[in-house]
């Protein structure tokens, strides 16, 4: 088990606070890319769920996380970073604006 992904759809109590997508990569195997090939996975798979925004959630010190956030499309939420935990979001169209 390198690590897990979970996709969670509207309605579920987490989203408002984890985010649509929440994942993890364990430490010895991590900086290999998994992250970043994970989260493009699961955004297509929301693609093709028809869902049309994802709210993706870091903690704020987490900087491989956010910069694989970003890799994707991700826009902050709050381009001023503040607080523990920074939010992102992402159209699994790619067309961010």
């Amino acid at each position: 088990m390198l690590g897990g992904i979970a996709l969670r759809h509207e309605g579920n109590e987490f989203v408002p606070w984890a985010g649509h997508i929440g994942y993890g990569i364990r430490p010895s195997a991590r900086r290999r890319g998994l992250a970043t090939w994970a989260l493009g996975r699961m955004v297509g798979e929301a693609r093709a769920l028809g869902m049309e925004r994802l709210l993706v959630v870091c903690e704020a010190e987490n900087v491989a996380s956010a910069k694989t956030i970003l890799r994707h499309g991700g826009i902050s939420e709050d381009a001023a970073g503040r607080g523990a935990v920074l939010r992102y979001w992402i159209q699994p169209g790619g067309l961010n604006t």
